[in-house]
């Protein structure tokens, strides 16, 4: 079986390989024949950054199995291989997913990983994350994105200049995000039409009068965990009476919309020299000419939790230590043998590993994980978190967000003074 086979996109979850044919069709596993359009639209059904992903992961399998003269479908390959990413000290969740992939692909193209097989790699992944547990410079702890609190979110509004274009742009951006805990790919997607205004009636608890309120109506048509469109996400986001309101910042950017005459099409754009541009890569949607991605929006909160101060620029050294560059440069001079090779190659990627634990990190995910974590201290329930922010019920992505401590006020070790007075209403025996 052809190594590109396996690697390459021309394979359908649950199909074999497809050939194509002289006259422009292509040949199923099955035997009978379709358009290539056909096959395109498909394969098209998996969203890029899936595909390159997983693509990623089986090309780097089949690699090793090609510099160690091994057939990457031979049974018992694959557990030599998830026990080399061990070896490596590659975290055991890493494990997990390289491995899960290679066996959706290989099964793919009607290979079937044994499961005493899968049961060997389990053991790996086991033991590598006891191995983690042991580790005391905490080379197996989850690199999360550092959460962006609505203090810092105010920090890095006040850095965009709202007197520009990009400035405006930037703050909705910023803003909206926020207060979406949107994925950095969730506000690149919507399209003008996506987000309106609605009018709120609401009592005032303190003076009790009805009071009226301006929101954003924001519907999410795709997503992570909506990526073929199924459904529809609707996320209603009430105005703020401070520097972060999302509804004061659309309503910048519609104005800056309408003047440049756009009615539809993407609702964040692309901006150069102070107006909005369709200029740079096309994109592979016609209709998402002009927009930004979900690359630019992370480029954005960076670069705003720069100039705020959040985080501070690499030196000469750890851009070193950072650089995929300077280690080929390093390979290059040195002469070693592969064991030589492979062990200066796991130092160099554990020296980057720590070096951004010990970093604040504000990527896509800072926004997400912020909001998030302000809903928890505000006192919002779990389940209204989960529909609000768009989280299967139970789910083990927030559980890593949420701060499981109990809190001091709530401490059962705290001295009788610090503890707030309650209501006695029965004996515990």
């Amino acid at each position: 079986m052809s190594p590109e086979l396996v690697t390459g996109t021309a394979v359908l979850s649950g199909g074999g390989g497809y050939t194509p044919l002289p006259d422009g069709r292509v040949l199923t596993p099955d035997g009978y024949t379709v358009d290539a359009d056909t096959l395109r639209r498909a394969l098209a059904s998996t969203p890029a950054n899936t595909e390159r992903s997983r693509k990623s992961r089986m090309v780097s399998y089949v690699a090793w199995c090609r510099e160690r003269g091994r057939l990457h479908t031979d049974p018992g390959t694959l557990a030599d291989y998830a026990a080399v990413l061990a070896a490596r000290r590659h975290p055991a969740e890493t494990i997990t997913v390289y491995t899960s992939t290679i066996v959706e692909r290989l099964a793919a193209v009607g290979t079937v990983v044994p499961e005493s097989e899968r049961a060997l790699i389990r053991a790996i992944v086991a033991q590598r994350a006891q191995e983690e547990a042991r580790d005391d410079n905490g080379q197996g702890d989850v690199l999360q994105a550092t959460e962006c609190t609505r203090e810092d979110l105010a920090a890095m509004l006040a850095t965009c200049d709202r007197t520009t274009v990009e400035g405006i742009r930037n703050a909705l951006v910023l803003s909206l995000d926020w207060y979406m805990a949107g994925r950095a790919s969730e506000p690149a997607s919507l399209n003008l039409r996506d987000v309106a205004e609605e009018t709120v009636r609401l009592v005032d608890r303190e003076t009790g009068e009805l009071v009226e309120l301006t929101a954003l109506v924001v519907t999410l048509r795709l997503s992570k965990t909506n990526a073929y469109g199924k459904t529809v996400d609707t996320i209603r986001i009430a105005e703020q009476d401070d520097s972060t309101c999302p509804v004061a910042a659309f309503r910048a950017w519609a104005a800056v919309l309408a003047e440049a005459g756009v009615t539809s099409g993407p609702l964040l754009r692309r901006v150069k020299d102070g107006r909005l541009t369709t200029a740079g890569r096309p994109p592979k949607d016609p209709t998402r000419a002009g927009g930004i991605g979900d690359r630019t929006i992370r480029n954005i909160i960076k670069a705003a939790a720069l100039a705020a101060e959040l985080t501070r620029p690499l030196d000469a050294e750890q851009r070193a230590v950072m650089s995929t560059a300077a280690e080929r440069a390093e390979l290059a001079a040195l002469v070693l043998t592969d064991a030589g090779r492979q062990e200066l190659k796991v130092r160099r990627r554990l020296a980057r590993r720590a070096l951004r634990r010990s970093r604040p990190r504000y990527s896509g995910h800072s926004m997400r994980r912020g909001k998030v974590r302000e809903d928890q201290r505000a006192g919002v329930a779990r389940h209204v978190i989960e529909r609000q922010n768009r989280y299967v019920p139970g789910s083990r992505a927030l559980a890593r967000y949420l701060d499981d401590i109990v809190a001091w006020d709530e401490n059962p070790t705290l001295p009788a003074r610090f503890r707030p007075a309650s209501k006695q209403t029965g004996t515990v025996r």
